[in-house]
């Protein structure tokens, strides 16, 4: 018997009662089973299984212990070791023949500063992985004999400058040694031509010949082998070496410690392979990020699944500082066991969490000033804008009467550099955008005991945006905290909040732009004293727009306030098992508050009002409201048998609920314009509203198998239910997922010491996409009033047929990937290749006439294909004090429309969806010339000449009857199907859709002295798109701004070396026709960011009890490569642009 059952979801009293019924129901049942009547937020555990078994390992210097014994005999210390831990030690037989005792200190230590004092002693070095702890013996022999001895003194740190207490200092071929101070100094006696051996565990060695120095100082590198490393993946950890999906994994922590990043979409951009991102916006508080994982799968909602600390979430709002790790699951094998909304990938982000150790706070901070990435220029001379609009006005009707007079051309030629107010030259870009200074404030803690462990962490951001009224305010707050109450159970909580508050005016940023082309250089937007201008010619268009008017033409705000609780549980009753649980509640909520503002606009040539600012005081308020909660149980058991084959079974099920409501509210004529609460206005109130909500229920299952470390088995299932679809069979659906691999450098037969690390792996599975409306399954009916026989009367109408039949999207995965490390893990990478087909995609089909006007709906009828390729490369060395990492990624994605409509296709603008071609391939025109000479015009006379015969009437035809016939200053468009006409039907397609097929990110740093630097450039290849608009047109208009570029490059009379047509009349579109001409290629490749910084060494730092003190300088965007002439190649249109920023930062830690 199921432990769910999923019911339609109404809005109607009953319903609810019944959701209600069922969730307490499962509520005890889980109480019951899981954790015997503990309340529900101690009760419940974290599915993100960052608290897997495989995830309990502990690096040794964060693990604390009281030896039992403070002398004895070096087995007997290891014993005491792996009688207070979970290490245990693996070692070579001739250590056993070291038979002195050994001293440890008689305290609370970590196992690392234990293991410092007996390698001293003993001449051991350790290596930690997992939760064994390799033993080895220094290289030496027993003496250290010069006659002349020198006094070598130095300091130990890593990458980052951090000092790195207890490392090992010895003399190569001696017993000879020391270990560094808490400080990281160390002082050593070494005989002249010595060899230094520096050594830490979790580090690389190093060894130095000390010649005739006298200072050493020196920085190890945190040993690089992947072998060690445990990646999260659904539902848990894996180390990933026996990863057999495909998954990329994104230090996030690291990123922050030495980026500054407001956004943590749009900060992901270059740093994996499979992952795309595109910035669509600059605006504050909303990037208007695209995240596509393998490419756009889907006709629909193409949108990865975001999963944070176990819960589905959204990044907008989440403090990039608070996050650990980010992994994007990329193939069925990784991504199956969330099932149905896995199918365009899952990325999963992992919150930093407290460690065992002493208090430690930090505080990050930055400021930087932005300005627009790119900017496009128009004429901004008015004289010369009159004379262009005339200029296409008569080039479209020789006849008609210019709309500028000669007279009022000539005065302000005249009047260039006078009056700036009375004869305005504007240039719009320099009066909309403004120079700002973004702060951005991170005030984080962490620390514990071997119990109880906890981060916490405090935000703030103020952007107050490039345009006005675009001002971002964000304030951000989390604590996660975990305790271990009792050796077998661990209860944790995790609260996050924020609040943010956004200008009124964001809800007119993506108009802007088209405010701004509406607009002529005729025109001051806003006077020195503040007062907003119109056009100062009689003669220029009365309604031409001031952006800066548009943009003031109302107050309020928008406030959000959003609160994320998580409460979880863990059991383990037995040796391998572990029973877990969490509860998720998140509170959404937007409350909007607007109110016109009449402001005059003023002719300054004549210093009059020339608009008057009327109408009615209002006021509006709009609430919108997100709830959802997520519950879930998992029960995982992990063995080996015979010591060779080890195993993972995990079984669990899970429930969630979504609701969603909007209210608004408005109402007339204000008592005091300066009120803004609805009871002081009088008149007109109204009011409307909607709701919303949406249940989901799961069960799922894997299993893990690994023999001999060698050859891996992984098996995926999740079965879903969702109020998205009719009662029944189609309701749910079933997602399986198989993956193997084969460590090949594990065999006995293979001993390239240069490649410690090669692995092949392949996967196959299928996902789900429901994507879908929450009621799109059932009949809509609208109420509406008629008037029968002269009386009024409600009724309803069906404007939505119905589909019973609805079902899900399915994404079938097949993935093969190599993984390989050389060189003693210095150069590693993965290259993979995948093949991704989606089937029952949902689109509108055509429909016979007697459905009437109802909407049609959805049905289950396309495919589409996703093949591509990905590399993953990266190289990290060090040279003495400076240490170095370049590394990148790739991308390939051929996109393809397997199934559609069969011959029928779907045209919108210049966009193309039909079978057999990328989704949205540009569907266009192509251009023979520019017509600028008599053998051009002559080539159109023959073309007229030799037109055929229509065989309807029996006469010859018109070729250019579609657009018209071109002469000097036109295009001529090919006519490439040879029917001897020109019209729609000599479109052809071109690109490869408006996605790109190749992406990439190169990354490069190096350190040296406390110096720090890093490149990261980011780009995009194989996208095009047709882009005419306001800002890229030779179709002029009255009161609309020109393009400076195509004045300049435009056809006139008498000119052969035109680059862009003649002007036209905007209503003239014979050149305008999407053709290759104006196809432009958006390909870029983007300086992302660039930084250096210091690291202010610890010495220094500590007489003022500082731990770290770090500043840094960093751009971000600067430069950008591209030949697309719009506002930015990441941008659509005329959305606010995309920023570059010069930043300035301090980390600090005490």
């Amino acid at each position: 018997m199921n432990l769910f059952t999923l019911n339609d979801l109404s809005n109607t009293p009953k319903t609810t009662k019944i959701m209600k019924r069922k969730l307490l129901y499962l509520i005890k049942m889980v109480s019951k089973n899981i954790l015997y009547g503990l309340v529900i937020q101690c009760l419940l555990m974290s599915t993100l299984m960052a608290h897997d078994i495989s995830a309990q390992i502990r690096p040794i210097d964060k693990t604390y212990i009281q030896m039992e014994r403070t002398e004895g005999k070096l087995l007997e210390i290891f014993g005491d070791i792996e009688a207070r831990s979970d290490y245990r030690f693996v070692y070579p037989e001739e250590i056993v023949e070291f038979k002195s005792q050994i001293t440890v200190k008689d305290q609370l230590q970590s196992v690392s500063d234990i293991l410092v004092d007996v390698g001293l002693t003993a001449r051991l070095r350790f290596k930690q992985v997992d939760n064994t702890i390799y033993v080895a013996k220094l290289n030496g022999s027993e003496g250290q004999s010069s006659d002349e001895m020198a006094i070598i003194s130095g300091k130990v740190t890593d990458e980052r400058g951090d000092p790195i207490p207890g490392a090992t200092i010895l003399v190569e071929g001696t017993n000879n040694g020391t270990a560094t101070d808490i400080d990281g100094q160390y002082q050593i006696d070494v005989a002249e031509g010595a060899v230094l051996v520096f050594s830490f565990i979790g580090y690389n060695s190093q060894r130095i010949e000390v010649g005739n120095q006298q200072t050493i100082n020196v920085v190890l590198l945190e040993d690089a082998t992947s072998l060690d490393e445990v990646v999260v993946i659904g539902y848990g950890t894996q180390k990933k070496v026996n990863l057999t999906g495909a998954v990329s994994s994104i230090d996030v922590g690291k990123e922050t410690e030495t980026r500054p990043i407001t956004s943590l979409s749009s900060g992901l951009s270059g740093l994996a392979a499979g992952l795309y991102v595109n910035q669509g916006s600059g605006r504050p508080g909303n990037d208007g990020a695209t995240l596509r994982v393998r490419g756009q799968g889907t006709l629909n909602n193409a949108n990865p699944l975001i999963i944070i600390d176990g819960a589905v979430g959204n990044m907008n709002h989440l403090n990039p500082q608070d996050v650990e790790s980010i992994s994007v699951l990329k193939d069925a094998a990784s991504a199956a066991i969330y099932g149905s909304r896995a199918a365009n990938g899952v990325i999963l982000i992992t919150t930093k969490q407290g460690a065992a150790g002493e208090f430690k706070v930090n505080y990050n901070t930055f400021f930087s000033s932005a300005q627009p990435s790119n900017v496009v220029e128009t004429v901004s001379n008015y004289a010369d804008y009159m004379e262009l609009i005339n200029e296409g006005f008569k080039n479209s009707d020789p006849n008609a009467n210019p709309i500028f007079s000669q007279e009022k051309i000539n005065e302000w030629r005249e009047n260039e550099g006078g009056d700036p107010l009375k004869y305005p030259n504007t240039q719009w870009v320099d009066e909309v955008f403004q120079k700002n200074i973004v702060q951005n404030h991170n005030l984080s803690f962490s620390g514990g005991s071997e119990t109880v462990k906890f981060f916490g962490s405090f935000g703030y951001l103020d952007n107050p945006g490039i345009i006005e009224r675009s001002g971002y305010e964000r304030y951000t707050a989390r604590i996660n905290l975990e305790a271990e109450v009792k050796p077998w159970l661990t209860l944790g909580t995790q609260l996050n909040g924020v609040v943010a508050n956004t200008d009124i005016g964001t809800n007119q940023i993506g108009s802007v732009f088209q405010y701004a082309g509406a607009s002529t250089p005729g025109m001051i937007l806003r006077a020195p004293d503040g007062r907003y201008g119109g056009p100062n010619n009689p003669e220029d268009d009365p309604q031409a727009n001031n952006v800066l008017h548009n943009l003031n033409s109302q107050r309020g705000d928008i406030k959000h306030n959003k609160l994320n609780s998580r409460f979880y549980g863990k059991l383990r009753p037995i040796k391998g098992l572990s029973i877990e649980g969490s509860f998720n509640y998140t509170f959404d909520d937007y409350l909007e508050y607007s109110q016109p503002v009449f402001n005059n606009r003023w002719d300054f040539y004549t210093n009059t009002i020339s608009r008057n600012a009327v109408g009615r005081t209002s006021v509006r308020n709009r609430n919108t409201k997100y709830n959802n909660y997520f519950m879930d149980g998992v029960v995982r058991y992990e063995g080996e048998v015979a010591s060779k084959l080890t195993y993972n079974l995990m079984a669990g099920a899970s429930q969630e609920h979504y609701t969603y409501s909007w209210f608004q509210a408005s109402k007339y004529d204000l008592i005091d314009p300066a009120l803004s609460v609805l009871d002081a206005a009088t008149l007109d109130a109204a009011a409307n509203g909607n709701a919303a909500e949406y249940a989901m229920q799961s069960f799922f299952g894997r299993m893990n198998l690994s023999w001999d470390d060698k050859y891996l088995f992984e098996a995926n299932i999740r079965r879903d239910g969702t109020s998205r679809f009719a009662k029944g069979s189609r309701r749910w659906g079933v997602f399986p997922s198989f993956s193997a691999g084969w460590r090949i450098s594990e065999e006995d037969f293979f001993n390239a010491s240069w490649l410690p690390n090669l692995k092949v792996r392949a996967s196959y599975g299928s996902l789900g996409n429901n994507a879908v409306g929450n009621y799109e399954y059932q009949a809509v009916y609208n109420a509406a009033n008629y008037v029968l026989n002269n009386n009024l009367f409600v009724g309803f109408a069906q404007t939505a047929l119905s589909n019973a039949a609805l079902t899900w999207e399915s994404t079938y995965i097949s993935n093969i990937g190599l993984d390989f490390d050389l060189f003693d893990f210095k150069f590693g990478g993965s290259i993979e290749a995948f093949d991704k087909v989606t089937k029952n995609i949902l689109i509108d089909l055509p429909a016979p006439l007697v459905v009437g006007n109802a909407s049609i709906p959805k049905q289950n009828a396309a495919e589409v294909q996703n093949r591509g390729i990905e590399l993953n490369l990266n190289y990290r060395d060090q040279v003495g004090e400076f240490s170095y990492n370049i590394g990148g990624n790739f991308t390939f994605v051929d996109n393809r429309v397997t199934r559609y409509k069969g011959e029928e296709r779907t045209i919108n603008g210049s966009n193309l969806i039909q079978e057999g071609y990328a989704i949205n391939t540009q569907y266009i025109l192509l251009t023979d010339r520019l017509i600028q000479t008599q053998e051009d015009l002559d080539m159109v006379t023959q073309m007229i000449a030799d037109a055929p015969i229509d065989p309807s009437t029996g006469n010859q035809r018109n070729p250019f009857a579609a657009y018209g016939t071109p002469t000097l200053g036109d295009f001529l468009y090919k006519d490439t199907n040879e029917d001897g006409v020109i019209n729609d039907d000599d479109r052809v397609t071109v690109g490869h859709g408006t996605a790109p097929r190749v992406s990439y990110g190169i990354n490069l740093g190096f350190n040296w002295k406390g110096f720090d630097f890093s490149a990261l450039l980011q780009g995009t290849s194989g996208l095009h798109t047709v882009w005419r608009d306001i800002y890229n047109t030779t179709g002029v208009r009255w009161g609309y701004q020109i393009n400076q570029e195509i004045a300049e490059g435009r056809w006139y009379e008498g000119r052969t070396d035109a680059t862009y047509p003649r002007l036209l009349n905007y209503v003239d579109s014979r050149n305008l026709r999407a053709s290759d001409f104006w196809l432009q290629n958006k390909a870029y490749m983007r300086l992302k960011n660039v930084q250096l910084g210091y690291t202010i060494p610890r010495e220094i730092t500590q007489k003022f009890k500082v731990e770290t003190l770090r500043v840094y300088g960093s751009l971000e965007n600067y430069l950008t490569f591209t030949q697309y002439k719009g506002f930015d190649p990441e941008v659509s249109g005329t959305q606010y642009p995309t920023l570059k920023q010069a930043l300035l930062g301090l980390n600090i830690s005490f």
